[in-house]
């Protein structure tokens, strides 16, 4: 079993170069994933100078490390964003989410990636009949207010998608789909080096000043001095901005890939090859691999640090139980990484001190980070299309939050138990 993404398979992230350009440039950005790509492109076609500065390599985090699912769910949900800040508001904010995905679908043509992209949509299966009943009132007020294409799936409508004993209904989405990870952000990282873009890896940031000119940057490279900043971190900004370590709180999520499987039984899992989500409080996300070989799944398998292999056992665990027919098969691959919560569950997107900030994307982050990562680089170009209904919002701290989340497995064991009595 091997201790690293599945993904880096068919695709693991590029080398680039650690020399650090000898003059100033427009904007520096801080963390190669799809935020900070999906950014320099933008800036780029404006014509400005941008290097992105990666800790490790493009895509090294969660941009090479997640489902690759593309969906338009905010954590509150529009019933929550609605009791929260109106009926109005709360369908701007939503309908940020659903316009993301034309806009990863638009980067992937324009820029010619091949990434495995398929929109033939996702199924959130329901546990219990009381989750059924509040996701079928989500759906119909997304179908009204949104204008997405759903359908409500009662009984064994689910099996359409999955095919399991574990659920009592779902509700079923079109506008959606999945893609390779891996491929995705590598493709974004070269299209930044072909646009003009300079990528330093394995260089990360260690301080940053504001000057009367803009901003000088210090990394184990050298010094960097640039008119504009945007930080796009995610769940993996450390201690470099007090400001957003104070407000980010950086989440595990574990995945396992199987051995290689029969395409055929593959295919009677998932009959439509739709990316799963059910609703537990401890979710898991299951899909097929794009290859149609293998079954992915992953969650958050342990309340308490773990090693890799007792992750592992435990999402095997937890994916027998959904496919009783895999209970013998072997994992091949187990890895983690970090998404990033902010404490209202939304994503952010800001300026502070000088410093943009695109980031908080809550477990959604394979369409909206690049969106916002796009609308943050308009807003840097001084250009009103960068205008979204989050640029108001508040972005909330706790006196008790020191940028370490002590605090989540507690919630973990309030939400297991949830889970295993049912409410």
């Amino acid at each position: 079993m091997q201790e690293k993404p599945f993904w880096w398979e068919a695709a693991a992230p590029i080398e680039t170069d650690n020399q650090l350009p000898d003059r100033s440039v427009d904007v520096a950005i801080v963390g190669g994933g799809y935020t900070g790509l999906n950014a320099a492109l933008t800036l780029l076609g404006a014509g400005k100078s941008v290097v992105v500065l990666e800790a490790e390599k493009p895509g090294f985090g969660a941009s090479g490390r997640n489902g690759g699912m593309i969906g338009y769910m905010l954590k509150p949900g529009l019933v929550g964003l609605q009791s929260q800040y109106g009926e109005e508001k709360g369908c701007a904010i939503a309908a940020e989410a659903v316009k993301s995905i034309d806009h990863v679908q638009a980067v992937i043509a324009q820029n010619d990636i091949d990434c495995d992209l398929t929109m033939n949509g996702r199924q959130y299966p329901a546990v219990l009949e009381k989750h059924l009943k509040s996701m079928a009132k989500e759906a119909e007020l997304r179908m009204k207010y949104l204008s997405v294409d759903e359908k409500i799936l009662i009984g064994d409508g689910y099996k359409e998608d999955v095919s399991t004993d574990l659920y009592v209904g779902g509700i079923q989405q079109a506008q959606t789909g999945g893609l390779h990870p891996g491929k995705y952000v590598k493709g974004l990282a070269k299209a930044v080096l072909a646009k003009g873009g300079i990528i330093v890896g394995d260089c990360p940031v260690r301080d940053l000043k504001k000057e009367s000119s803009g901003f000088s940057i210090t990394t184990p490279s050298g010094h960097l001095k640039c008119s504009e900043v945007l930080i796009a971190t995610n769940g993996y900004g450390g201690n470099l901005t007090p400001f957003l370590q104070k407000r980010i709180m950086p989440i595990g999520s574990t995945m396992i890939a199987t051995e290689e499987l029969d395409k055929e039984l593959v295919k009677s899992l998932f009959p439509t090859s739709r990316m799963i989500t059910d609703s537990r409080n401890m979710l898991s996300y299951y899909r097929p691999s794009p290859d149609g070989q293998r079954v992915l799944l992953g969650g958050r398998p342990s309340i308490l640090p773990a090693s890799p292999a007792v992750q592992a056992r435990a999402l095997k665990k937890r994916l027998a139980e959904i496919f009783p027919q895999l209970v013998t098969i072997d994992i091949s691959h187990v890895w983690s990484g970090y998404v990033a919560y902010g404490f209202d569950a939304l994503p952010v997107i800001g300026k502070h001190e000088g410093l943009h900030f695109a980031m908080g994307y809550c477990g959604s982050g394979v369409a909206m980070s690049g969106y916002l990562g796009h609308k943050v680089a308009l807003k840097i170009l001084g250009q009103s299309e960068g205008d979204t209904a989050f640029d108001d919002l508040p972005f909330p701290t706790r006196f008790f939050y020191n940028g370490r989340p002590w605090f989540v497995p507690v919630a973990m064991v309030g939400y297991s138990l949830r889970d295993r009595f049912g409410f």
